[in-house]
């Protein structure tokens, strides 16, 4: 009876607990419409740490896990490739594009995803259950989410967008706040221009920056209302959380409502490796490459032999290939120091996490090297698209790794790449301060991403002080103050122009005077012959 005495309190505390989260737990609405091609699993840990804290999620989203407590899973599909549609030719070659139609292509890939999702049978039939949702968290990775559509009766939800990208215009004006973004310092997300720009650099910048909303108002948005009718709108976003960090991205302002929380994705710790590929990278003492370059085969039939040149020169190192889009895998022999193995969900965070990963090959998109500065890996890019481009750029110019350039790939492309960030130690210093900077925060991410859901379903308009709908809605010029520099501009070309024609006319009067002068004398001249 004792015992029982005892143990009564902390039962009826735990039970006073459970009541509490019970009475405080929401109902959260995620939507998650990337194509499966672009990772749309990325938001994953942030929502299973919502459902942990007692919160109810309902998720629609184009990533199945069956393995999701707490979680409704909606399965969606979404099979739009940019990647196949724009960069690989008749020849099934890499197709590369000026910086121009990069910004084009993004802006189809937008509208694609978008068109992907509209012609689904899911969409047509697509509704939720009559539940009043406290919360909307969407992927505005692509800043529009076709879905909402279909969802008029959320209008008066609070919202949180997540983005996998950049800082872009387009967010600002999704979020309605301060557009913090600079033509003069910031270079475009699908640019290659470098960090610190000259003058031809900057005027190429704004030009990218002005295509970008005259493309917004004569493709974007028409298309948008040929597709979708009356039915679209941007919803009333309160808050954007930014998978961005200025180790790896740009040191810039952000407005009040954009939050950084670079690294979202990736879980604090580990999980063990199947036993083969462990043992596999614990084998080789002088380290292991990690490859994952799911498009390899558009390399001008170059790709699989590059890789397979590298594995030859350096049989010091052990090479783990990630091989789930390449097709019919054919090697020229068996390679002792070479695994081929199909990676899945978060097996890359955990070969990543491996001490003996030396170097890592990928594409460059943001999450794969948020990862490898996580865990400070050294990284060779070889960037196809858009924002590869853009982080190849700044990965190089920091020093965390080295870019193949696909515009001129050769078999021995990718031995040299490794060849300098072997020999360099610069490279490992400079990954290894970048890692205790991406590292060190205050907040975690994840519970920076959950204090502002939570505080969002609890006081529903507690962000909208931080929108700024007047300034977003101006036009680029004018945001930038360009047409005050009409007048002065004015004034100057007046006043050169009145002393270019000042100029002129002494320049006119004195030939005249010469003239007068000239014909003067002649005159006089046949006066006196006369007179003779």
């Amino acid at each position: 009876m004792k015992t029982i005495a005892a143990a009564l309190p902390l039962l009826l505390l735990l039970l006073t607990c459970s009541q509490w989260q019970q009475s405080n737990a929401a109902r959260i609405l995620c939507i998650v419409g990337t194509p499966v091609h672009n990772n749309p699993g990325w938001a994953l840990p942030f929502f299973q740490t919502l459902a942990g804290r007692g919160h109810e999620l309902t998720v629609i989203s184009t990533h199945i896990d069956a393995e999701m407590p707490g979680i409704q899973i909606v399965p969606l599909t979404n099979e739009y490739d940019v990647v196949k549609k724009h960069y690989a030719n008749a020849m099934g070659h890499y197709q590369s594009y000026w910086d121009i139609k990069q910004l084009l292509i993004w802006y189809e890939a937008l509208l694609g995803t978008c068109r992907s999702t509209f012609e689904t049978h899911f969409f047509k039939k697509f509704s939720i259950p009559d539940v009043n949702f406290d919360l909307l968290i969407y992927d505005a990775t692509y800043s529009l989410e076709c879905l909402l559509t279909k969802l008029p009766q959320l209008r008066s939800v609070p919202v949180i967008a997540l983005s996998g990208g950049k800082l872009t215009t387009d967010l600002a004006q999704l979020v309605e706040a301060e557009n913090t973004i600079s033509a003069a310092t910031i270079p475009h997300f699908t640019s290659r221009l470098p960090l610190e720009m000259n003058y031809w650099h900057r005027l190429q910048n704004h030009v990218m920056y002005l295509a970008e909303q005259f493309i917004q108002w004569s493709v974007v948005q028409p298309v948008l209302n040929g597709m979708l009718g009356k039915g679209y709108y941007n919803p009333e976003v309160q808050v954007v959380l930014l998978n961005t960090h200025p180790i790896l991205d740009y040191v810039q302002n952000m407005p009040p409502n954009v939050i950084e929380v670079g690294g979202l994705h990736i879980r604090a710790e580990s999980e063990p490796l199947p036993f083969s590929t462990q043992d596999f990278i614990d084998r080789f003492s002088e380290g292991v490459v990690f490859i994952n370059l799911p498009y390899i085969e558009l390399m001008y039939g170059k790709g699989i032999q590059a890789i397979e040149f590298m594995i030859r020169e350096y049989g010091q190192f052990g090479f783990l290939w990630n091989v789930n889009n390449v097709k019919d895998l054919h090697l020229s022999e068996n390679y002792y120091n070479l695994r081929a193995i199909n990676v899945v969900e978060n097996m890359q965070q955990n070969i990543l996490a491996q001490s003996n990963v030396k170097v890592f090959f990928t594409h460059g998109d943001s999450f794969s090297i948020q990862e490898a500065i996580y865990n400070a890996v050294p990284i060779i890019v070889l960037p196809l698209l858009m924002d590869q481009i853009n982080n190849a750029k700044r990965l190089e110019e920091r020093h965390l790794g080295v870019e193949v350039s696909p515009s001129n790939f050769e078999v021995n492309s990718f031995s040299a790449a490794l060849k300098q960030l072997v020999r360099e130690d610069s490279y490992l210093d400079a990954v290894q301060q970048a890692q205790l900077s991406f590292r060190t925060r205050q907040v975690k991410p994840v519970d920076l991403a959950v204090w502002y859901a939570e505080q969002l379903v609890s006081q529903p308009n507690l962000f909208k002080h931080l929108s700024n709908p007047t300034s977003s809605g101006k036009f680029y010029l004018v945001r930038k103050s360009m047409e005050i520099l009409i007048l002065p501009l004015l004034l100057i070309l007046i006043f050169f122009c009145n002393f270019m024609l000042l100029i002129w006319q002494s320049l006119s009067q004195k030939k005249k005077m010469k003239r007068i002068k000239d014909k003067k004398g002649k005159t006089k001249q046949q006066s006196d012959n006369k007179e003779d």
